[in-house]
Order: C-alpha cells, then structure tokens, then sequence
C-alpha cells in the first residue's frame, strides 16, 4: 500500500498538481517494484541454494553408502580369495604328499636289502615288548617276512594270519592277548609325519 508523504495544497494549475502526484505515486510504485524485484530474486536464489545444498547432502549420503558397501564387498571378496588361494594351496601340498608316499613305498619296497633291513628292525623292536605277535600283510611281505623270521629263530612267536592286506607295504601286528595293534605300514609311517611334510612342501613350493 502507497502512502503519500505530504499533503498537497491545490495552489495554482490543478493539472499540474495531478501530474506531480501521479509522478511521485509512479517513483514509489517503480520502487516498491523494485525491491520485490530483489526480493523475489534472492528468495529464488536462496531457494536455489538450498536445493543445491539438499543435493549434495543427499549425494553425500549416497556416497558414505555405497563406499560402505564396497568396503564390504572388498573385504568379503579378499577374505574369499584367501579362502580359495589357501584351498589351492592345500591341494597342491596334498598332491605331493600322495606323490610322495607313493615314491617312498615304491623306492623302499623296490630295494629289497633296504627293504628286509626295516622289517627285521621293525619286527626286533616289538619282540623287544611282546612274547608272541601276529600278522597281517601283503603277500610280497609275507613272503620277506618268514625268511626274516626263520634267520632270527622266532618261527614259534610270530604268525603270519594274512596275505592279502591292502596296503603299499610293511605289516600291522596284534600283540599275544590281541589287546595292542602295532602299525608297521609304510602309509602310517608317513602319515605319522604328514604335518612336518606339508609345512616343508608348503615352505618349498610357496616361500
């Protein structure tokens, strides 16, 4: 609402006081238009501010989530590989393990002075405990076995019950009363020192 600032008194050409009136209601009017000019501009701007100030809190937000998110799935997906690079691992080490227990059976087996030098130790050390034993092996075994018995003269306390054991070689003994079983197998004498054997593969081929 314009309010005129002074009263007028009619003094001389009334149409001349009409104009200066009408003048100075246009100068206030172009003012007042003016300043809401202004007014509606920064109210625009400060609104535009705004918004831009809720974009970026809401593109913050996204990006605190979504870097959330990739972290977790970074770590889910090292802690997989490293499951998956210690399963390779693992079958690698197992793989030399069997490759070498097989060589080990077949290279002991296969050098026959070698091979009747560890039964006659084997078959000494449980005689050392026990009166009577019985046997039970693979038929090349038996077979080394009885000629090992007959040169220590212990036919009448070691009794071969089985030929057809399967296993790679050595024997499995029960004591007398069959209350101690003795694994003399070339698998058990492995496997007793499987862990040692995979550290050592694991150190060779890995570091």
């Amino acid at each position: 609402m314009i309010v005129l600032s002074m009263q007028y008194r009619v003094y001389g050409d009334p149409s001349k006081v009409v104009e200066e009136i009408v003048s100075e209601i246009s100068g206030k009017l172009d003012k007042n238009l003016e300043d809401a000019k202004k007014s509606a501009e920064q109210m625009a701007i400060d609104a535009l501010n705004r918004k831009v100030m809720e974009l970026r809190a809401r593109i913050d937000d996204a990006v605190k989530r979504y870097r959330g998110s990739i972290e977790s799935s970074r770590s889910k997906i090292e802690v997989d590989l490293k499951k998956i690079s210690e399963k390779r691992k693992e079958e690698w080490v197992n793989r030399v393990v069997q490759d070498v227990k097989k060589r080990f059976i077949e290279d002991l087996v296969g050098s026959k002075d070698l091979y009747r030098k560890f039964l006659r130790r084997s078959l000494e050390e449980i005689l050392s405990v026990e009166n009577k034993i019985t046997i039970e092996t693979n038929k090349y075994t038996a077979d080394i076995i009885e000629e090992i018995v007959e040169e220590m003269g212990v036919g009448d306390r070691v009794e071969i019950t089985g030929k057809d054991l399967r296993i790679g070689g050595g024997f499995i003994a029960l004591s007398g009363d069959k209350a101690v079983r003795y694994n003399y197998s070339l698998e058990q004498i492995i496997d007793s020192n499987v862990y040692e054997l995979k550290v050592r593969i694991a150190k060779i081929l890995f570091g």
